[in-house]
């Protein structure tokens, strides 16, 4: 027998050595600890400018189902004061209200506007104006300050816009090779060819347009199969195609996060920079699916929010798995240094990044039981009240293939963590006794082996693992 040896685990994204990395993992937070994911509560508000009172916005009481959020800001000159808002669309295809810091905790309908289906909302200024515009259908929405919403019908559908040097560009459901634009903000001359409208073809093969969007001074239509760029010349439009995709881009997952454009498709998560696409070195292309037309993604600072369905590749049920479900993960990405985390579970619809003086949340809608609530991403491992459970799995732990004796575990841990130690021919499992070190005395002969780490628990933090082994 020779002697002792260790395997010693100081990081959960990647062991000590640098060469052995985990296999999966969901609701932890894998660093140097295995710490606690971020999760989902009630969102909570401040009822006034610096106060402490708060509440929470439910609107069981006023429709069945949220389909769409929006925040949203409008700045009044004379004042010098910024209004914040929440615009809500509800199943019933109605249109809610919320102002924050106001002193009321309400959604109020706006009357005679309804959508057939949610609308998209983007927020636009001129002249120190600002305009709130809503599209849905063959419906456009222009909403100014100290004026009513009014009504621009006849427009094509749309499915996105947005405006860059004064020109609002629109990618439209059908035909979807067209992209609509009209100059000196003239929203209601979309749809119409004249001196300051008209449209754009797209006449290569990479497939429909489904989003536009501006970045760093330019637009870029998202494509099925591809990125095109508008190029504004002189006054004169034109189009470029600058990247082609092997599979779909998902395009509500198409969002700008810190200084590049994130996306997904079915085989991982890519970025755009304005000129080349990279892809993002994530391992959850084994678990995405074909099934994402309801992937949904937006960003918060250097954040990327992702909720999208993902197959675990095992028999466990987690949480919102249980019942019917759209989404089952939320995958959350630091742009900045490749961290990420992977909250399972959780349904969510929609994610909204909200920003004002009092508050800074990305707030989430769901599908499902609390598909009326606002919801908030908070730094606790939860799904509203019910902890989230807690799963990392580590690849084979050696290089060998020769007999060992696996003689001792300890764990730096939380109380309440069951490790399971996968060997050759039998597991064998442990729960973690007290909060600190724990040690486990056993005589265990395999030549391969993987650590499974699991709780129930909110708070399950892991510090380190030794494993002591003698090699034949």
């Amino acid at each position: 027998m020779k002697t002792k040896k260790l395997i010693e685990l100081n990081k959960f994204n990647n062991f000590s050595s640098g060469e052995l990395r985990v296999d999966k993992f969901y609701n932890y937070n894998p660093k140097e600890k295995l710490e606690n994911s971020y999760g989902v509560k009630l969102a909570i508000f401040p009822l006034f400018k610096n106060s402490e009172e708060t509440y929470s916005l439910d609107l069981s009481s006023q429709c069945n189902a949220i389909t769409g959020i929006a925040f949203t800001k409008q700045y009044y000159p004379e004042a010098k004061v910024s209004e914040y808002r929440l615009i809500v669309n509800s199943e019933e295809n109605y249109i809610y209200l919320h102002q924050f810091i106001s002193g009321m905790n309400i959604m109020m309908r706006i009357p005679f506007i309804e959508f057939e289906a949610p609308p998209f909302i983007i927020t636009c200024k001129k002249d120190d104006n600002d305009y709130i515009m809503m599209s849905s259908n063959e419906k456009l929405v222009v909403w100014r300050k100290n004026y009513s919403p009014y009504e621009i019908t006849n427009v094509p559908t749309m499915t996105s816009m947005c405006y860059n040097d004064g020109i609002l560009f629109c990618s439209i459901e059908s035909p979807a090779y067209k992209i609509w634009y009209a100059k000196d903000w003239q929203f209601e001359n979309i749809g119409d060819i004249g001196e300051n409208s008209g449209y754009l073809i797209l006449e290569d093969d990479i497939g429909d347009a489904r989003k536009v969007l501006t970045f760093d001074e330019d637009v870029y239509v998202f494509r099925d199969y591809g990125i095109t760029k508008i190029m504004n010349t002189k006054g004169e439009l034109s189009v470029n195609q600058v990247y082609v995709s092997n599979t779909r881009i998902f395009p509500n997952t198409v969002c700008l996060c810190g200084n590049e454009i994130v996306f997904m498709t079915i085989d991982g998560i890519y970025s755009f920079n304005g000129s080349s696409v990279s892809k993002i070195d994530i391992d959850i292309s084994k678990y995405l699916t074909t099934q994402n037309d309801n992937a949904y993604a937006s960003s918060l600072g250097d954040l990327y929010y992702l909720a999208l369905k993902l197959d675990f590749k095992d028999d466990k049920k987690v949480l919102c798995e249980n019942n019917e479900y759209e989404n089952n993960a939320l995958l959350i990405l630091n742009v900045n240094d490749g961290a990420y985390q992977i909250l399972r579970g959780i349904d969510i619809k929609n994610l909204c990044p909200a920003r004002c003086e009092e508050f800074e949340k990305m707030l989430v809608t769901f599908n499902g039981t609390n598909a009326t609530k606002i919801g908030e991403i908070v730094d606790e491992s939860v799904s509203m009240n019910e902890a989230l459970p807690k799963y990392w799995l580590s690849q084979e732990l050696t290089n060998s293939f020769n007999n060992k004796m696996f003689t001792k575990l300890s764990i730096t841990a939380d109380q309440g963590v069951k490790f399971n130690l996968m060997l050759d021919d039998e597991n064998i499992s442990f729960t973690t006794y007290q909060n600190g070190l724990n040690e486990f005395n056993f005589k265990l002969i395999s030549k391969q082996i993987r650590l499974e780490i699991s709780s129930i628990e909110t708070s399950a933090k892991v510090d380190k693992v030794v494993l002591e082994y003698y090699e034949y």
